[in-house]
């Protein structure tokens, strides 16, 4: 299990600060532009996604382990998108976005896509369980 979740980290840090810097950030239009503002961000940011991140993850797991199916799933994603929009709420930023006509924080935006990021990356590692991870393979 520890193996999927650094796997997951490494994947899903990179791949949300990507959508992040290009949605949020208006980056997509100057593509190297994009990948070294995501480098710098990943530099500052991965600390807190592995001191906040990893273990919602670690607890989104123990929440679910006597669910099933769906379910499961389900829980599994509220889980991890509560504590997103939480650590939204204790880390506050000045900047916000107009999203259908609410003011939203950038930094609960930011945190619920890498929330939404983990917990994809995460139930497409467990799916992959009893494959032996043949997408990713680390002997």
């Amino acid at each position: 299990m520890i193996k999927r979740k650094v796997l997951t980290t490494l994947l899903a840090t990179p791949l949300s600060l990507l959508v992040i810097c290009g949605v949020l950030f208006g980056e997509w239009e100057r593509p190297f532009e994009l990948i070294v503002m995501t480098g710098m961000l990943g530099l500052w940011i991965s600390p807190l996604i592995l001191l906040y991140g990893v273990p919602v993850t670690f607890l989104s797991d123990y929440v679910t382990k006597g669910l099933a199916g769906t379910a499961r799933m389900l829980t599994a994603c509220i889980v991890h998108l509560s504590f997103g929009i939480l650590f939204g709420f204790v880390f506050r930023s000045d900047e916000q976005f107009l999203i259908f006509g609410i003011e939203v924080n950038v930094i609960i935006i930011s945190a619920s896509i890498t929330a939404l990021f983990f917990w994809v990356i995460d139930e497409l590692f467990r799916s992959q369980k009893g494959h032996k991870y043949k997408f990713y393979s680390m002997r």
